[in-house]
């Protein structure tokens, strides 16, 4: 009997070693790039470029929009931006050495540290800009007979006890004024020093004596003039913040008719404040502060409102009272600063998202139309690994892999260049728009192989627009598009211009909704256009319009890529012309003409100035005028103008602001014919009617309304015939036509034998004015930027999409040729071939941007966008508020984009049938063989 015994566990064996020589297989991902270098090449590049461009342009959006909010607060100037501490004069109730204390530097110096530790962030004080001063309210009369008096009226003073002066100002002449020894309220005299421009004005010297008294009469301190001051720095805080601490200025009385006056200032050292005590003008002490704009950022400027809000009626208020007095206040300008900046930055938001908005659509669909050509490169590939038994999700995954190997460094790449050619600017929005390029990129080959290769394929399928069917997917996806074009459209007609979500949607839904609708009618348009083509003698026409009906239908991409490049172009242009149009016809209305001079202070110009102002060079033609801006007409109120008829009727006619024939205001029955403004018109009537005007009653009849004058840039006016009038009326006003030099030689032509001042503007300067703006400048350039990123993206699709085929195109030329297709006739199949996208996308594009200008015009403020804010208080620059332009389409900005696409495909086809693979060879020329010869047939 045999026994089996169970055999003993053998030990696990390692595993084989490969033989030598054998190699381990490559790694997937290697091996594929190795496999399309240049493929993967190319996607990185793409990525590269669509993320540099992803995260610079928010960045230099930001960078935009911080230096313009610096811009504007260096450039407003220390007296609208300084925060001004004010407190009144210390308690009568105190001693004089109480009082006196109270006013002291050290005293004023340590309420400047502590206030200045309690401003509300974002808001800080410029240490360098800091002022304490004690100055007068009310000004002292200067009695002394030898003080100039223009209109038989005495000069007045302030006088300020500033801390500083030494370091901010130097002797021309004489010192630096000294502060009398334990100085009181009691003490009468002072020594005070003038600046150059003071002196020269008031005729002062050093030893100059300035006996003054208050409004009352009672005499004052007596001031000796110890020092002629050149100030450092004249346009710093410590000189701007008071203009008048620098140039002394005219001033008018409030009497009728109004005399002036030279208004100056005294500088007195700050030890020498407690003389200021003793007298009536209500001294006050304050503390001027600069704001400290270095750190400042475009979102700081809402904080910035609501500091200084708190600071003037807030918590900060508060604070502030507990350190320097219950009564304190705090005055400043800065908040409608930048009120006026973010108006403004407001308004060009809605034009900067559209074009952001429109540039991203682009870029989105350039990068799936990059994506989707790679994949479908690889559909035999894709469609072979799958019928051999490769699963979906793993051949996804692969796919995925090897994008993201390409896309993400490229992506990551792209933003650190992007920082670093814009270190300022959020890194927030950058990296958001970064990731949503890298994660298009990474997720559209995986799904179009989800999509495309769920069953395995044996054969290709076609891919041209003919074989695509409207289904119910493309229904849906169209009426989606449809949804949100409503929706956003209405959502500005709701929200209006404060809507920028809207207003940067909208064109770029619209040129999407025109794509898709250009989609649905091209193939069908384009069959019939081929059986038309049919019947003629040619086959050039014919063959290129099949193709073209039968083309791809990755067409989809670059179609909608172009016409929301086109329609984003045709909208900013649109808005860029109408602000041009805007800031030209808002010049003409503030000067009326070429060029402006205008006398201040209600006194009139000489008899000599027109003839003056005429001589100089460039200048054509002189219109005077005098105008009366108290004239009434029972209880309505209006100017009252008085021109030279024939002059003034051909300004106002080239100029386009109201013509009318001169005749209109000739005389009239019991009455002189008048041109008056629409709703004067409608009160006065078309009868004879009494007005006040010129210190005189005159029986005026309306003739002609019209909306705008050359002589009166807002309000109600009423123009009339100097000649007609009983007695002449000063001239007031001179409207130059032609091209003066500056606006320094109008004024200075224009004073000769007058003492009134007088101010001239250029047409052109107040141009210049509107557009000087850096947030203005900087938004357009960014604008102009997105534009062209989208522009050149289009480009680039549509290149794509005409090189798509290029191997078919090159192949049936080539079948052609063989059959007796010239050379020429190729290539105008190939333009002709190409031709439909381009033509159908120009088109497009344009009917699209002018549908979106429609649509969303009439939410964008092109008045703000123009003028800027705040222009109704600089001077020389007031426009009518009921000067509203509308924003038309401008055919420029329609048809030059549609032309550059027409040329821009043109030259691609012309290009690409200009390689020398798509010309036939020539085959050497040789000698002909000879004949064979004959050969005898044998008969069988």
């Amino acid at each position: 009997m045999t026994v089996h015994r169970a055999a003993e566990p053998a030990a696990t064996a390692p595993p084989p070693r490969p033989a030598r020589g054998h190699r381990v297989p490559a790694p997937w991902l290697r091996t594929r790039l190795r496999a399309a270098p240049r493929a993967a090449l190319v996607l990185a590049a793409l990525v590269g470029v669509v993320a540099f461009l992803a995260a610079a342009l928010p960045r230099a959006d930001d960078t935009v929009t911080a230096r313009a909010l610096r811009s504007t607060l260096d450039t407003a100037g220390p007296a609208r931006t300084a925060i001004e501490l004010t407190a009144p004069q210390p308690s009568l109730a105190l001693s004089p050495r109480d009082r006196a204390a109270a006013v002291a530097p050290a005293a004023l110096a340590r309420v400047t540290r502590r206030a200045a530790g309690l401003f509300p962030a974002p808001l800080a004080a410029d240490p360098g800009g800091t002022v304490t001063e004690v100055r007068t309210t009310d000004q002292l009369v200067g009695t002394d007979p030898g003080l100039p008096r223009p209109e038989a009226v005495p000069p007045q003073f302030s006088v300020h006890a500033l801390s500083g002066l030494a370091a901010h100002a130097r002797a021309a002449s004489g010192r630096l004024p000294r502060a009398p020894r334990d100085a009181t309220e009691n003490t009468r005299t002072a020594e005070a020093a003038v600046t150059e421009a003071t002196a020269r004005a008031l005729h002062l010297r050093v030893g100059s004596t300035v006996h003054t008294a208050h409004a009352n009469g009672a005499p004052g301190p007596v001031f000796t003039i110890s020092g002629i001051l050149r100030p450092r720095g004249p346009d710093s805080p410590y000189w701007s913040a008071d203009p008048q601490l620098r140039t002394p200025g005219l001033a008018a009385t409030s009497g009728k008719p109004p005399s002036l006056y030279w208004s100056a200032a005294l500088l007195l050292p700050a030890q020498a404040a407690p003389v200021l005590l003793g007298t009536q003008t209500q001294p006050e002490l304050v503390w001027r502060f600069a704001p400290d704009t270095a750190g400042l950022t475009g979102a700081d400027a809402a904080g910035l409102v609501r500091a200084t809000a708190s600071m003037q009626n807030g918590p900060a208020a508060l604070r502030l009272r507990s350190v320097a007095g219950p009564t304190a206040a705090v005055t400043t300008g800065l908040g409608a600063v930048v009120t006026g900046h973010t108006q403004l930055r407001d308004t060009l938001r809605p034009l900067v998202t559209a074009g952001l908005t429109g540039a991203a659509a682009v870029a989105a669909l350039v990068l799936t139309a990059a994506a989707a050509v790679l994949t479908r490169r690889r559909a035999a590939e894709l469609a072979l690994l799958r019928a051999r038994g490769a699963g979906l999700a793993a051949l996804a995954a692969r796919t995925a892999a090897e994008t993201a190997v390409c896309a993400l460094p490229a992506a990551a790449l792209g933003l650190l260049l992007a920082r670093l050619a814009l270190p300022e600017g959020r890194d927030g929005p950058a990296v958001l728009a970064v990731t949503a390029a890298a994660v298009l990129v990474c997720a559209v080959p995986p799904l179009l192989v989800l999509a495309g290769h769920r069953v395995p394929r044996v054969h290709d399928e076609r891919e041209d627009l003919a074989a695509v069917r409207p289904g119910r997917r493309r229904l849906v996806v169209e009426a989606t598009a449809v949804l949100l074009t409503a929706g956003s459209l209405a959502a500005l007609r709701t929200a209006g211009a404060g809507s920028t979500a809207a207003i940067a949607v909208a064109p770029v839904l619209t040129a999407l909704l025109g794509a898709l609708l250009l989609l649905r009618l091209t193939p069908p348009l384009l069959r019939r256009a081929a059986r038309s083509a049919a019947r003629l003698r040619g086959s050039v026409v014919f063959l290129a319009l099949a193709r073209a009906g039968r083309a791809p239908a990755a067409t989809a991409f670059p179609l909608c890529a172009l016409v929301i490049a086109l329609t984003t172009a045709a909208f900013g242009g649109s808005v860029l012309a109408g602000t041009t149009a805007a800031r030209d016809r808002a010049a003409v209305l503030v000067t009326g003409s070429d060029a402006r001079v205008d006398v201040l202070g209600g006194g009139r110009l000489a008899a000599g100035a027109p003839r003056a102002v005429a001589g100089l060079p460039g200048v054509r033609a002189v219109t005077a005028v005098g105008a009366d801006r108290d004239a009434r007409s029972g209880d309505a109120a209006f100017t009252a103008v008085a021109v030279p008829a024939d002059a003034y009727a051909r300004l106002a006619r080239t100029t386009g602001l109201g013509g009318f024939a001169p005749a209109a205001l000739g005389a009239r029955p019991g009455a002189v014919g008048a041109v008056a403004s629409a709703g004067l018109a409608r009160r006065l009537g078309t009868g004879p009617h009494e007005i006040e005007a010129f210190g005189r009653t005159v029986t005026v009849r309306v003739t002609a309304a019209r909306t705008t004058t050359p002589a009166v840039p807002d309000g109600a006016f009423l123009v009339l015939d100097r000649s007609r009038l009983a007695a002449p009326a000063g001239v007031t006003s001179l409207l130059v036509t032609g091209a003066p030099a500056d606006a320094q030689a109008l004024e200075r032509a224009a004073r000769a034998g007058s003492s009134a001042p007088v101010r001239a503007v250029l047409r052109s300067d107040v141009r210049a004015r509107y557009a000087s703006s850096p947030l203005q400048k900087g938004s357009v350039l960014v604008y102009a930027a997105a534009v062209a990123a989208a522009g050149a993206f289009a480009a680039l699709a549509l290149a794509l999409s005409l090189l798509h085929d290029a191997a078919a195109r090159t192949a049936f030329l080539g079948r052609l040729r063989t059959l007796g297709l010239g050379v020429r006739q190729g290539r105008w199949l190939a333009l002709l071939e190409a031709a439909p996208l381009a033509a159908t996308a120009a088109v497009g594009g344009a009917v699209t941007g002018w549908a979106a200008i429609a649509l969303a015009g009439p939410a964008v403020d092109l008045r703000l966008l123009a003028l800027g804010p705040a222009r109704a208080g600089q001077e020389g620059a007031a426009v009518p508020e009921t000067f509203q332009p509308a924003l038309p389409a401008d055919p420029a900005a329609l048809a030059l984009p549609a032309v550059a696409v027409l040329v821009l495909a043109a030259a691609v086809t012309y290009l690409h049938t200009r390689h020398p693979s798509d010309r036939p060879t020539r085959r050497p020329r040789t000698a002909a063989p000879p004949p064979p010869a004959p050969t005898e047939s044998r008969p069988s």
